[in-house]
This record gives structure tokens, C-alpha cells and sequence, in this order.
């Protein structure tokens, strides 16, 4: 589930123990296999996966003027369809 706010986040995020819940956070603005392995074993730590998303403004400053390569919403929608992760949020 992709959230829109950290409100929508805490929402969900309240059907679960803490303790099950893992975060976790990234650029993922080109997907590889080494994010699909690392994504999948964080999920393996717990119940709960959420992914906390880089905002294109935090890329650029982060990897340079001509990144990202896909926009924030492209790359929140190709995570939120990884079967490791719960919930995905942009930061």
C-alpha cells in the first residue's frame, strides 16, 4: 500500500506489534536484483515491511541534477507491487 502521509502510515501501521514491524529506506530509482535480495530479507525480519522513499528533491540532492531517473510516483507504484514490502511512503 502506497500512503499518502505519515497519518495514513500510523493508521495502518496500528494493526501490528511493534516489534514486527521493520523499516527501512532507499532511492530505488533504478531496480536491481541487489534491492530485490536486501528488500527481501529485511521483510524476512519481521511481519511488517515499510519502505521509506527518497522525494525526487532528496535524489537530486543525494545523486546529482540529472536524477532521478523515474519520478516518485513511478517508483512508489513499482515497490508498493514487491511482494516483500507492506507499505511504501515517500519522505
Amino acid at each position: 500500500m502506497i500512503c499518502n502521509s505519515i497519518y495514513d502510515l500510523i493508521f495502518e501501521l496500528k494493526k501490528y506489534k511493534r516489534e514486527d514491524i521493520i523499516f527501512t529506506n532507499g532511492c530505488f530509482d533504478i531496480i536491481h536484483s541487489g534491492h530485490i535480495q536486501y528488500l527481501k530479507k529485511s521483510k524476512e525480519l519481521g511481519k511488517c515491511l515499510v519502505v521509506g522513499l527518497n522525494s525526487d528533491n532528496s535524489v537530486r540532492k543525494l545523486k546529482g541534477e540529472s536524477r532521478p531517473i523515474n519520478n516518485q510516483d513511478d517508483r512508489a507504484i513499482v515497490l508498493n507491487e514487491l511482494k516483500s514490502i507492506d507499505f511504501v511512503i515517500i519522505f
